[in-house]
């Protein structure tokens, strides 16, 4: 009776385990039909009736997983591993748990007791390389993305993973030969473009990168990212307006991308389509009210559309908000050069190089040329070889040096500047300008045309551009020239005077003095900013035609309207040359000097002023000036020939004809000059000089030679 009642006693918990297994069985069959939530209801019954039941734990957990309760599912896996510490299986499971819950260092833990446990098969390594990937082990997740390939060299989503992990690590040819090995694989995969594109990018293949997006994008038109990352790649390839058509695709889909709106406004602004740039930094600042480089990037297009106040405010903004912005200071400074706030100028490219952190030699660009228009020269060249220091490919800095040493008249060394500018950056448009201007002093006319004519070529609408080319067309003598290019850039649309005055000086060389003259009153008509121009302009065809008087009057005129006017006092000094008052003459080439330094012809002209006079010390001092500034100038040569005729140096004089004549043969000025002085000397050869003068167009060398030569 005992033992009956003994076995009797253990009935219930057989009974128990029956029942709990029946609804373990219930909850299987469940799952297997995917009613997850009524499984689970069992599997809870389960464990109810048989808290033991270790299989129910298990099972309960794999539901908690499909239901995406990770926490829950850890519990359970612990349960079973408390009692089964030697399961390989269920660590990874719990591993996997552990990594939808972002706990990697967990999940990275248990995939490691897996493996030590046996497991070694390339789905664990591959699920290990996705937690230290996300946990930022990067080395450690190649590492076991490689041990995976050993085990399966055909999966190709191992290659993307381990191409990411590369990417990460820095690596990206790394990266790349392994987006490439994934794609030989399975081709069908956008991502795996969209991140090769990504590290194509990163190491400068720009055209490789976007061929990528391309592909990545027509695979999937609706990934953003790779749509707006294309732009970024547009940008970089100066494919401005192929930029901002992703930008704004990918804005249209996306509204909420960070910083789109600001990348799309860079974009308009690099097109010059800068009013377009300032609308969408304004919608960027609207979303964004704190960030200061929007401002910045708001103040450089307003600077460009030549809305100065605007673009200071948003400067001075930009600085409020983030004092240490070098850049900021750096486009301030910049522009506050452009109107002659050198001081305050200074004081930004100060500020710019203390909290410069790019180290690209910009800020001390902007300081350079501050300093540089303060006549601090030595200290503007400091700035601008620091800048070259830290970035030998800054095409400004070398634009900036070649200046200064220009002003030094360094010209060789300034060539070798710019020359270098140039190649840095074919399109740097300043330059060819500046490179031009050194030519020019060299006496390279054609030379200076062809880079004014490049210049124009990057920047077709600049206005000073436009005149400065016709001025050096009419400078060597192609006057037929510069009225073609003047007929084509006047329209009617043309307001700017100074255009219609260039044309009428290129008409006055070609002989026509009433075309000439009826420009410069159609130029006072659309300009009356041009008054004082046109006038002296005027009187330098009445000079020509021997109205000496008419011309007085004219060139009073313009000096009245306009004391700056250095093309005034200039022609009034030929004038006085002319009608011999030495004395006076060389008071207005004074006039001329204290208003354009830049005016250098005038050294030379000033000099032949003072030898009339008999200041010879002068003269040689002007003249010395003269050829230090433009080594390379018939004109400095001749004015130097005729001084030395007058204070009694023939031979030096003829010296300096020679060489006028070997730098400029077809000047005709020169080679009348030098047949006077023979035929004053009583040397007949003075009229083969005026032979050749004649048939470079001289009609004075042709009045003198029918009175001088038989």
């Amino acid at each position: 009776m005992k033992r009956l009642l003994l076995i009797l006693s253990f009935l219930p918990g057989f009974a128990f385990a029956q029942t709990s297994q029946v609804f373990l069985d219930k909850a299987n069959e469940q799952v297997k039909q995917h009613h997850l939530q009524e499984a689970l209801a069992n599997f809870n019954y389960a464990i109810q009736l048989n808290a033991n039941n270790i299989k129910a734990y298990q099972y309960r957990a794999d539901d908690y997983v499909k239901l995406g309760k990770y926490t829950e599912a850890v519990a359970d896996f612990s349960k079973v591993l408390a009692a089964d510490p030697g399961n390989a299986t269920i660590y990874s499971y719990r591993a996997n748990a552990y990594s939808n819950l972002k706990d990697y260092p967990n999940a990275i833990n248990d995939f490691n007791k897996a493996i030590d446990l046996g497991l070694k098969r390339a789905d664990l390594y591959h699920y290990r390389a996705n937690a230290k990937l996300n946990a930022g082990d990067y080395s450690g997740a190649a590492e076991d993305f490689s041990k995976a390939i050993a085990l399966t060299p055909k999966d190709a989503e191992l290659y993307e993973f381990r191409g990411v992990a590369k990417a990460n690590m820095k690596d990206d040819k790394g990266a790349i030969a392994d987006y490439t090995a994934s794609i030989s694989l399975n081709p069908a995969v956008a991502n795996v473009y969209y991140y090769r594109a990504n590290s194509k990018g990163t190491i400068g293949d720009y055209p490789g990168a976007l061929a990528d997006y391309n592909i990545a994008v027509q695979k999937d038109p609706k990934n953003v990212e790779a749509i707006f990352y294309r732009g970024n790649m547009k940008t970089n390839m100066k494919d401005y307006k192929g930029a901002i058509d992703d930008y704004r695709k990918a804005l249209e889909m996306k509204p909420d991308i960070p910083n789109g709106y600001y990348y799309l406004a860079k974009a308009a602004s690099n097109t010059n389509e800068n009013q377009m740039a300032i609308e969408y930094f304004n919608k960027a600042i609207a979303l964004n009210a704190g960030n200061a480089e929007l401002y910045l990037y708001r103040g450089i297009s307003e600077s460009k559309i030549s809305d100065t106040t605007a673009a200071l405010n948003d400067y001075t903004k930009a600085i409020s908000l983030d004092h240490k912005l070098s850049r900021a200071y750096q486009n301030r400074g910049d522009l506050e050069i452009s109107i002659k706030k050198y001081h305050e100028a200074l004081a930004d490219g100060d500020s710019a190089v203390v909290y410069d952190v790019d180290h690209d030699g910009y800020a001390y660009v902007t300081r350079g040329k501050a300093k540089m228009a303060l006549q601090d020269t030595s200290g503007s060249l400091k700035d601008f070889t620091t800048a070259i220091t830290l970035n030998p490919k800054n095409t400004e800095a070398y634009t900036g040096r070649g200046e200064v040493k220009a002003e030094m008249a360094d010209y060789t060394g300034a060539l070798a500047d710019l020359d270098t500018a140039i190649e840095l950056f074919a399109g740097n448009s300043y330059a060819y300008q500046s490179r031009g201007k050194v030519k020019d002093k060299l006496g390279d006319r054609k030379g200076a045309i062809a880079d004014f004519k490049k210049q124009l070529e990057y920047d077709p609408k600049n206005i000073e551009a436009q005149l400065r080319l016709s001025r050096e067309l009419i400078a060597d003598r192609q006057y037929s020239e510069a009225v073609l290019f003047l007929n084509k850039t006047i329209t009617a649309a043309t307001k700017n005077g100074k255009f219609y005055i260039e044309r009428g000086i290129a008409m006055g060389y070609l002989g026509d003095y009433k075309g000439s003259n009826d420009q410069f009153v159609l130029a006072i008509k659309v300009d009356s900013n041009v008054r004082s121009l046109a006038w002296s302009e005027t009187a330098h065809n009445e000079i020509r035609q021997g109205k000496y008087d008419q011309a007085a009057k004219d060139i009073d005129k313009a000096i009245f309207k306009d004391q700056n006017n250095d093309g005034a006092y200039f022609y009034r000094a030929n004038l006085k040359m002319l009608q011999k008052n030495y004395l006076g003459a060389e008071y207005d080439y004074i006039s001329v000097l204290l208003i354009n330094p830049d005016a250098i012809d005038t050294y030379a002209y000033r000099g032949l002023s003072e030898a009339y006079v008999g200041d010879t010390t002068a003269m040689r001092l002007d003249f010395a000036k003269a050829m230090k500034l433009s080594p390379k100038s018939a004109v400095n040569y001749t004015l130097r020939a005729k001084s030395k005729i007058v204070v009694n140096d023939y031979a030096g004089g003829m010296k300096d004809f020679d060489k006028a004549i070997a730098l400029d043969p077809e000047s005709g000025d020169t080679w009348m000059a030098r047949g006077v002085a023979k035929l004053d000397k009583s040397d007949q050869t003075g009229c083969d000089d005026l032979k050749k003068a004649i048939s470079f167009g001289s009609s004075e060398a042709a009045a003198v030679a029918k009175t001088r030569c038989r």
